[in-house]
This record gives C-alpha cells, sequence and structure tokens, in this order.
C-alpha cells in the first residue's frame, strides 16, 4: 500500500466517541410551545374556528407590528397601498396536528380547525396567564372576530 492509501485507512478506522450536547431549538421551531398560541389565535374565528387560511394570515401578521397593522387595515376596510405577500409557516400544520391529537382542536369539514371544549378551556387559561404579552397584545388589535371574506381579500388580492 503506498502511503496514502495507509492514511486513507488510518483515518477510515479511527475510534470516534458520540457525546450528547445540549441542542437548543428556538420555541417558534418546536410545535408543542406553539399550541397556546395557536389556541389563541382560533379564539379570533367566529365560533372559535377558522379556515387554514386564516391561521396562516393571523400567525403572519402576529409576528411584527407592521404585519398586523396591514391585518387590521384590510379587516376595517382601509386603503392598503401595497398588500404583502402572506409567507405560509409549514410547522404551524405540524402544531394544528398535535393540537388535533391532544384534544384541543379538531378538522371541521376540510381545513377548518376549530376549538373542542378542552381547547377552549386552555384557551381561557392562555389568556389569564403572564405569557406572550406581544402576542396577545397584537391579537386584541382585531377588533370583533376574523371574518373568512377579510382573510381572502388579503391573500388574493393579486388574483383581481
Amino acid at each position: 500500500m503506498s502511503s496514502d492509501e495507509d492514511e486513507i485507512d488510518a483515518a477510515l478506522n479511527m475510534g470516534f466517541t458520540f457525546r450528547r450536547r445540549p441542542v437548543s431549538a428556538a420555541a417558534a421551531t418546536r410545535p408543542q410551545f406553539r399550541i397556546p398560541l395557536l389556541l389563541l389565535t382560533l379564539q379570533k374565528g367566529r365560533a372559535s374556528k377558522l379556515h387554514w387560511k386564516g391561521l396562516q394570515v393571523i400567525n403572519w401578521a402576529i409576528q411584527s407590528d407592521a404585519r398586523m397593522d396591514t391585518l387590521v387595515a384590510v379587516t376595517e376596510e382601509r386603503q392598503v397601498p401595497h398588500l404583502p405577500v402572506v409567507r405560509i409557516e409549514p410547522m404551524l400544520d405540524r402544531t394544528i396536528d398535535l393540537a388535533v391529537g391532544l384534544g384541543y382542536a379538531k378538522f371541521e369539514g376540510g381545513r377548518t380547525v376549530s376549538l373542542t371544549a378542552l381547547g377552549k378551556e386552555r384557551a381561557l387559561e392562555v389568556a389569564a396567564a403572564p405569557v406572550l404579552q406581544e402576542e396577545k397584545q397584537r391579537l386584541s388589535r382585531l377588533a370583533g372576530k376574523v371574518s373568512q371574506a377579510k382573510i381572502d381579500l388579503l391573500l388574493e388580492w393579486r388574483n383581481e
């Protein structure tokens, strides 16, 4: 064998050790940490239910004050000079599935998600708890319930 082959062989036969290391992942990427926000969001729909599109739009708007300004303007039927492109977040789908599995939410007729009785109880607990203060403040800016027509207006403005 040549010296290059010896080096490669030595490297491939070298021992190794696995060490468990803490890996922190942002709460936004962990569905179990997003369930409380999902429960609060579902309360913004009529009869505590929203279509998947509505959940995506409100989830997008909660991320910043500027985004919430846009959603509030649309729901109040004010002119919005430049409607944004709402980003669809796949992690929200996992959060919805987990909430359904835990009995906090259920699917109704396709892609509409509603709170169960247990989900409504948990949503009230989350609302009363000193958590998610920024998100609660942003959600409170949406007066009343959010209609599917307003959600569609924000999502489908380019089709007009």
